[in-house]
């Protein structure tokens, strides 16, 4: 039996963006592979399109309805997920060709693989590569300690990385009360119950992030919460390196913030 690639797309009223996401998975050469993509009951031309796309296309299931959010319409790809291996890509993001050989690959010759990451192009508006995330990994340590080690000793890349669909059965779905860093949150779990992740320098998928898009518009919001999540996770946890990690966050996210607005108090007095 051959190793099966999921990709789980969330989306309302994109019918702009949707055409290129759908059309990077139906234009992966590796043939065990399906694509849900969960719809929040667009009004826009959402609907005729995944009905054309998914008479053109086998591989392509779909369902529309009301959802409570991005964390609730994942979900629903979760329990209907038929994949060995799942990701999640974005209405406005896409995969570049043969990225689902390569990621089937590495699943397949280490059963204990939990996790596969790749590199991740930022792309604008103008479908111009601004940058390439560089997929990496050390150590669980390290992925709490987000604000020290993010885009540097850690990087996993969402529209990038895959999950071993067992591993997400005995780790649970996403969390709902999440609205913006809900694939972090996944991630902290996961690998606290299995630590094995591979990260493979390859690209993977480009990841747009532009205006309209909401790791743009809402970047502070979604660190906001990026950084909350991590507070609970090493505080619930009662590790020994609790005052490590909290001696970390003062120094590099806490201290730094409180000089700013303290500069920003005393400026304005300066030029009075």
């Amino acid at each position: 039996m051959s190793f099966k690639l999921t990709a789980i797309t969330a989306t309302r009223n994109r019918e702009t963006f949707l055409p290129r996401c759908i059309e990077s998975v139906a234009a992966q050469s590796y043939p065990y592979k399906e694509h849900l993509i969960i719809d929040g009951g667009s009004s826009d031309g959402t609907i005729s399109l995944l009905k054309s796309y998914a008479e053109k296309y086998p591989h392509i299931s779909w369902q529309s309805e009301k959802d409570s959010g991005i964390s609730n319409a994942l979900n629903k790809g979760l329990k209907i997920a038929r994949g060995d291996a799942i990701g999640v890509i974005g209405d406005d993001d896409y995969y570049v060709p043969e990225a689902f050989s390569i990621i089937a690959s590495e699943f397949e010759r280490d059963a204990d693989v939990g996790v596969v990451s790749g590199n991740c192009d930022i792309i604008g508006n103008d479908n111009l590569v601004k940058a390439t995330q560089k997929a990496s990994y050390t150590n669980r340590g390290d992925l709490i300690q987000c604000w020290r080690h993010w885009g540097k000793r850690v990087a996993l890349a969402a529209p990038s990385t895959f999950i071993r669909k067992r591993v997400i059965d005995e780790v649970g779905g996403f969390d709902e009360a999440d609205r913006y860093a809900m694939d972090y949150h996944h991630w902290l779990k996961i690998t606290k119950q299995f630590p094995k992740v591979r990260t493979v320098d390859a690209v993977f998928a480009r990841f747009r992030c532009d205006t309209g898009s909401i790791s743009f518009s809402l970047a502070d919001e979604q660190w906001r919460e990026l950084l909350m999540i991590s507070k609970k996770q090493w505080r619930s946890e009662g590790t020994l390196i609790y005052g490590e990690i909290l001696l970390s966050y003062l120094k590099y996210y806490q201290w730094p913030l409180f000089k700013r607005v303290v500069r920003n108090m005393v400026l304005p007095q300066v030029g009075s």
